[in-house]
């Protein structure tokens, strides 16, 4: 039988995006405070971008993108819905342009963050993801979709759904939970007033985030972030896939588990924790163009901007460059070892990691050609073999 699949909220650490959002599911833990500074979005459907529809001042820069958005959902049109052709997508976060998906899109073929490794009987897909895009940035190329169809075993970083979503929250709540004084006790000064500043602009409760260490602080500012922009876990790659559900529960791997990665981004010494932050605060006033640039990068196949955006979101501080030298090259390392162990089997798997974990020269399709493994760059007009019988 079939598994349902219940709906990501995030997958795990996420170096590709700038703030590493690591699970988004506390949201709904904290009540929302009003705060005096309205905050107003603007949203547009992509076919007929001249309509825009404002959410009116709102408590905060994500709830603004939600009304915003339901705004233009819910509106009337004169075509009926068979004749839609565009979605809606947000244009404006109070006085910032948001690169609109049309922007970002290729025009032409590009390569792909897809690549295809074969030995002997066995095929593996390794097919670089974003945790959080927009539903305007739909349908994904095709070849992904090829290759989901033409393998039998499906591979997440991480897959939440062999672990109940009480069990994900608890384990979480107390991996983030700090042995003795407060977040603010813990924090310079400076910082925990940035860090409030910020959350009343983006609607994080920070006066109800003391009993927790500053990397939860930094997870959920990093997801808010995201999601002001109009950009959302709900259509991340990752949770495209396991929504399909066209896999039985024992065609369903993980590289990792809930645990290492829980432990990996909360056991740090909480000076890393202050230090990661520390710059992420300093770097939200540049999170759009961030990650337009970063999702361009993406969706045009081009390797060495995401190189260069993955090493300045790591910053200069020593102590934030070893931090994300553990969240990707120490983790490459573990993933494409299993991924080895893939290509010794007779079975076929589309492996999702962030894009992130692909590039470079310790990036997972190094390493494994390193091996002695050959990769197969896919571009987005390239047709897939399908499936071995």
């Amino acid at each position: 039988m079939h598994r349902e699949r219940r709906p990501y909220v995030s997958d795990v650490p996420m170096i590709l995006v700038r703030r590493c959002a690591l699970l988004y599911l506390l949201l709904a833990s904290f009540s929302a405070a009003t705060y005096a500074a309205p905050h107003v979005s603007v949203a547009a459907r992509t076919d007929n971008p001249n309509i825009v529809f404002s959410s009116g001042e709102q408590a905060n820069a994500v709830q603004a993108a939600q009304v915003a958005l339901a705004n233009c959902r819910k509106a009337p049109t004169s075509q009926s819905q068979t004749q839609l052709t565009g979605v809606c997508e947000l244009t404006r976060m109070d006085d910032i342009a948001v690169t609109r998906a049309a922007d970002l899109l290729p025009t032409a073929p590009v390569p792909l963050f897809l690549w295809r490794f074969q030995h002997d009987q066995a095929t593996v897909y390794l097919a670089g993801t974003v945790h959080l895009l927009k539903e305007s940035l739909y349908p994904l190329p095709q070849p992904y979709l090829d290759a989901y169809a033409a393998t039998e075993k499906l591979v997440f970083e991480v897959d939440l759904n062999r672990y109940p979503p009480a069990e994900v929250q608890q384990q979480t709540l107390a991996y983030a939970r700090l042995a003795e004084q407060s977040l603010r006790q813990r924090l310079p000064a400076d910082t925990y007033q940035q860090l409030v500043s910020a959350g009343m602009t983006y609607g994080l409760p920070v006066g109800q985030m003391q009993a927790f260490k500053p990397m939860l602080a930094f997870q959920q500012l990093g997801v808010l972030g995201f999601m002001a922009m109009g950009y959302d876990p709900a259509f991340g790659i990752d949770h495209y896939f396991g929504q399909l559900g066209e896999r039985d529960a024992e065609d369903i791997l993980q590289l990792e588990t809930l645990e290492f990665q829980l432990g990996l981004m909360f056991n740090q010494p909480l000076d890393v924790q202050t230090a990661v932050l520390k710059e992420a605060l300093a770097d939200l006033d540049d999170i759009e163009p961030f990650t337009s640039a970063l999702v361009k990068a993406y969706l045009h196949g081009d390797d060495a901007a995401m190189l260069a955006l993955i090493r300045e979101q790591a910053g200069e501080h020593p102590l934030t460059r070893a931090f994300n030298a553990q969240l990707l090259d120490q983790r490459n390392r573990g993933m494409a070892k299993t991924i080895k162990a893939y290509l010794q089997t007779n079975q076929s798997y589309l492996v999702l990691v962030g894009a992130a974990h692909t590039v470079g020269a310790k990036g997972i399709v190094a390493l494994l050609e390193s091996a002695g493994f050959v990769a197969t760059r896919i571009a987005s007009n390239d047709t897939l073999p399908e499936m071995r019988q």
